[in-house]
């Protein structure tokens, strides 16, 4: 022992609570990593991490149950919509009573990835008793990618309107405003100072309606996963590849049928799994910068989590088959109603 070194009285006892303290602390420290690994692989990345995006999520959408199913129509079309408006009419699987929730969904086209080209989108519905405005929002913003840090990139100018690179999307609610079942959205593009913008042009008017039909004797629940996602060969070319997620989480016993819906933003049609299973798919209803495709999941449906994957399609050679956005995700299950 040292000079000068005074021996504890309780020196056996020190030892074992520093040799038991090391062994607990690296214990520790093991546990951390393996549940960080778990951690990990439960939660992927929330969108792309190099361009960004609003990952879908259902709390974003809706759920519930009704008696007739999800319905939605959409315009597929990319005109300009500053000297005329862009029209799309709709034709409602039912009547205006039996509608149990409706929201109308717009994208208009800013003209540039990143740069800031002031955008005003003006969005009228008539359900039935003329045309109102549901809002006008104003985008003038620039956008930045990520490159992935821990930001998504998604810029909200209010609670119901968003920008994600090139693209303004902007949903109301619109249930309590549906009067008939002819019913009808127009969208008007703009500067803020009402001139003629750089682009504006109309990506998408889609609205998406859950309904009932009382005489139909079906059980239909139905979930709406919202968001504003992308997949590019930017996040490829930068070494931080990505496979985008959805999640529905779903209580089910006597399943008769299942539907699942990807509605897309993008030129060419994505790639796609449900539950692990690869979704082909042939002729999607495909519009300039939008389309949408359905396919029928009963034999993959769980009840409890079923997760849903997109990515953007590398075997289409063109520049835009490098870039792919969904904001819409749609699931439908029937069931056995008890007797």
């Amino acid at each position: 022992m040292p000079v000068g070194e005074v021996q504890s009285p309780h020196l056996e006892q020190d030892q074992y609570r520093r040799k038991y303290m090391k062994k607990s602390n690296k214990c520790m420290f093991s546990g951390m990593l393996v549940l960080l690994a778990v951690l990990a692989m439960a939660a992927p990345a929330a969108a792309d991490p190099w361009i960004g995006g609003d990952k879908l999520v259902n709390a974003n959408g809706t759920s519930g149950n009704v008696s007739g199913g999800l319905w939605f129509d959409a315009y597929p079309g990319f005109d300009y919509a500053y000297s005329t408006p862009v029209t799309k009419n709709f034709s409602l699987p039912c009547t205006a009573g039996n509608v149990e929730w409706a929201r109308l969904y717009v994208t208009t086209y800013i003209g540039s990835m990143t740069k800031n080209y002031p955008l005003n989108t003006t969005v009228e519905f008539d359900g039935g008793s003329g045309y109102g405005t549901l809002g006008s929002e104003i985008m003038n913003t620039t956008y930045t990618y990520p490159e992935n840090s821990s930001a998504d990139g998604t810029v909200w100018i209010n609670n119901h309107c968003n920008r994600v690179t090139s693209d303004c999307l902007m949903w109301y609610d619109v249930t309590n405003d549906i009067t008939s079942s002819s019913v009808a959205a127009r969208v008007h593009t703009a500067c803020p100072n009402g001139t003629q913008p750089y682009d504006g042009r109309v990506k998408m008017i889609t609205l998406v309606v859950a309904y009932n039909d009382p005489s139909s004797g079906k059980e239909i629940s139905y979930w709406v996963n919202q968001g504003h996602d992308t997949d590019s060969k930017k996040a490829d070319q930068n070494g931080c590849s990505y496979i985008g997620n959805t999640t529905f989480s779903t209580v089910t016993s006597s399943v008769i049928d299942a539907d699942l819906t990807a509605i897309y933003l993008a030129s060419y049609n994505g790639n796609y799994t449900f539950n692990g299973n690869t979704l082909t798919w042939s002729n999607p209803c495909q519009g300039s910068y939008f389309g949408y495709q359905s396919w029928n999941v009963t034999n993959y449906i769980t009840s409890g989590d079923n997760f849903m994957t997109f990515d953007r399609n590398t075997t289409d050679p063109s520049l835009y088959g490098g870039y792919f956005k969904i904001p819409l995700a749609l699931l439908t299950v029937e069931e056995e109603q008890e007797v």
